[in-house]
């Protein structure tokens, strides 16, 4: 079936919100966009916010009638309780779709089983990891969040294993992780073709050295490892600069206030700044832009969208050996590895960056050309590439059928 031609569903967990128009977060906007520009029609279910969120930036052009709004799942405990509920929009979009893309995790994913259209699955992140690491389960609330962690992992094993379905996964790891299904292993990314290097530096070459991070303000992030390092970093690099991008968790669990304190703390000795949630954009593209390097020191991850975002506007990037980082970056081709909960190694990852001139340009260079192949569209032709297969092998089959029951 040409794609033009295709009735593609959309399943995820994600929040929309409807006001004036379908309000999502960019990095799935971008992607819908592309596909709703390709196929026949692009029918959605995503849950239903009850509110609008900041991430919630980008108005899609998809009509509304085109959405089917999930039960609120915000957690996995209380996506178990919301099986029903979401099974019956899944059919929906099935009755109304050739083929769907499935986001993984879902947090209600035994509405997931018993498929009746054929199914890219995109697997985005590790639940088992994430349910270990989150600052969302401590204590006592530890053992069952990693037992439901364990569950979902069991059954996108099954998932993702099925004859009428093919995977894309985030990053190398996962697709090891799930015993190599049929499929790929992709980097996630928000950027368009025409926004490498679109935003210049502004900041002048002699300014203060300045690092960056983007991202939730969660422990599975490595926030708290970034600080410890960026005090190790101002006993070498005085007047250094460290710029937080990023809002707080919806469980915060004392994290704002660990950050005030040491921050607090370490505001003597050089320059802290954080600047809350910033919509993706320009003014968001302008911190990359005028940053010396970003740092991730994640504990868990997929393929986190800001290596690649800032990558596309010169800025090196330094991530952790954890889940899909290595998928995204080349140690010492175009960005540094570090080993996570080590803020030894990530300070001294970050000074290597600003001592050696020839390290940061060779990590720009290689750092845009990862971009180059990596944007939203790159993305999608690789999504496009799995569906052809997967319905191709769908109509053998299909084909097949009276030759064997004969």
């Amino acid at each position: 079936m040409p794609l033009e031609d295709l009735r593609l569903g959309f399943v995820s967990d994600r929040a929309a919100f409807v006001d004036n128009g379908l309000w999502v977060d960019s990095g799935v906007g971008r992607v819908l966009e592309v596909w709703a520009g390709i196929c026949d029609r692009v029918t959605l279910a995503l849950t239903a916010s009850p509110q609008r969120e900041p991430f919630q930036d980008m108005r899609l052009s998809i009509p509304v009638e085109n959405y089917l709004p999930l039960p609120w799942l915000p957690s996995i405990a209380r996506g178990f309780h919301k099986v029903w509920g979401c099974r019956r929009v899944i059919r929906e979009v099935e009755r109304r779709s050739d083929m769907l893309i499935v986001q993984l995790p879902f947090a209600a994913p035994l509405a997931l089983l018993d498929a009746r259209r054929p199914r890219l699955y995109h697997l985005c992140a590790n639940i088992h990891a994430m349910a270990s690491t989150s600052n969302a389960y401590e204590g006592l609330r530890r053992l069952p969040a990693v037992i439901a962690g364990r569950t979902i992992d069991r059954i996108q094993r099954r998932l993702v294993h099925s004859p009428t379905a093919r995977v894309i996964t985030n990053g190398d790891e996962l697709l090891a992780h799930y015993g190599h299904p049929p499929g790929c292993a992709v980097v996630s990314t928000t950027i368009q073709d025409r926004e490498i290097l679109s935003v210049p530096r502004r900041r002048p070459a002699d300014a203060p050295f300045r690092v960056l991070y983007v991202g939730y303000l969660r422990r599975a992030k490595g926030i708290d490892t970034l600080v410890a390092a960026f005090e190790r970093v101002l006993d070498r690099i005085p007047g250094a600069e460290l710029v937080i991008v990023g809002p707080r968790d919806t469980v915060d669990h004392g994290m704002t206030e660990f950050l005030a304190q040491k921050l607090q703390g370490l505001s003597h000795k050089g320059t802290v700044r954080q600047l809350g949630h910033l919509a993706f954009g320009p003014e968001l593209f302008q911190q990359y832009a005028d940053a010396d390097v970003l740092a991730l020191p994640s504990r868990s991850e997929g393929t986190p969208r800001v290596l690649i975002e800032a990558r596309a506007f010169g800025c090196p990037v330094i991530g952790t050996r954890v889940g899909g980082i290595p998928t995204s970056i080349s140690n010492e081709v175009d960005g540094l590895l570090v080993p996570p909960d080590d803020p030894a190694a990530l300070g001294d990852a970050i000074v290597r960056v600003a001592s050696d001139c020839e390290l940061r340009a060779r990590l720009v260079t290689g750092g845009v050309r990862r971009a180059r192949a990596s944007t939203v569209e790159s993305f999608v032709r690789t999504m496009a590439a799995e569906i052809e297969q997967l319905m191709a092998g769908v109509e053998v089959a299909r084909q097949a059928e009276p030759v064997r029951s004969s």
